[in-house]
């Protein structure tokens, strides 16, 4: 495992956000939901190594020139189809993270305006294809499942631009989130707010999830012309459904309230799960 290297990554500053009110405590229900979505997330470091309980591994993504790693994975009992992507695990995936050039979203021309993290998108490219045809073949064939897209850091960002670009084939998809940089402009995350419905928490379809001071949810800066999609569900310790907050999307009252920096133990330690912990079972 390759983490330990990741802690010498130069710090990220958070520029100041908008102050926003926070609610405490969320259903038992999502809840769970959250930690089952994290603890694949965080597994996907594990790699095949991993055991998934309840699961059925149909195809790994892979490229090995930017190092982009994930699972499509089928629940059979839940029926959902599950895409899972890798965060950052190596020296290529720093390069990746700190190429932070807007890109324009070229490959989804029906988000007017929008701009990405050019890192992330360059990544996305190289596995676009594999995804595409994956979870085309999978829903094809699966006509009654759900879609569920997840991953944690690098992987998280990947899951955002994953879900904008398959949301105008598959509407209904849902997004678990954790750790997740700053992905795009305000275009990009006002796209986001309108597809996932993000201006209530029982609209929303997209849970963005955060842990106490997580140095890497508010990099890139605001000033770089970033910005967050709305709604952040912020996980505290003791991780419990009582302690978890819904949040506005730029807000102080949450995780960028504590001023976290960098790739810290708030950044890989999520509902109390070390990143490449395998599934337990």
């Amino acid at each position: 495992m390759r983490l330990l290297p990741l802690l010498a990554l130069v710090s990220w500053a958070a520029a100041v956000p908008t102050a926003r009110s926070a609610v405490k405590g969320i259903p038992e229900t999502l809840y769970d939901r959250l930690v089952h979505f994290n603890a694949i997330s965080q597994a996907t470091y594990a790699g095949d190594l991993c055991f998934l309980p309840g699961l059925a591994r149909v195809a790994s993504i892979l490229n090995t020139t930017t190092d982009i790693h994930g699972w499509v994975l089928r629940d059979d009992v839940a029926q959902e189809l599950i895409v899972a992507f890798r965060g950052t695990l190596s020296e290529t995936n720093l390069n990746t993270d700190e190429n932070y050039t807007l890109a324009n979203f070229d490959t989804l021309p029906s988000c007017s305006g929008c701009q990405v993290h050019g890192g992330y998108y360059l990544a996305w490219l190289s596995v676009i294809d594999q995804v595409q045809s994956l979870v085309n073949s999978q829903m094809t064939t699966l006509p009654t499942y759900s879609l569920i897209i997840t991953g944690h850091s690098l992987g998280a960002s990947l899951a955002t631009l994953t879900a904008a670009q398959l949301s105008t084939a598959y509407p209904d998809l849902t997004v678990f989130t954790y750790g997740e940089p700053r992905s795009g402009n305000p275009a990009f995350a006002s796209f986001l707010d309108t597809t996932f419905s993000t201006s209530s928490v029982d609209t929303t379809k997209f849970y963005r999830v955060t842990h106490e001071n997580d140095g890497i949810v508010v990099a890139p800066p605001l000033t770089d012309g970033y910005v967050h999609q709305s709604l952040e569900f912020w996980s505290r310790d003791p991780p419990c459904a009582a302690n978890t907050y819904i949040c506005g999307g730029e807000t102080l009252d949450c995780a960028a309230g504590l001023n976290g920096s960098g790739i810290n133990l708030a950044h890989v330690t999520y509902f109390g799960r070390l990143s490449a912990t395998c599934l337990p079972g």
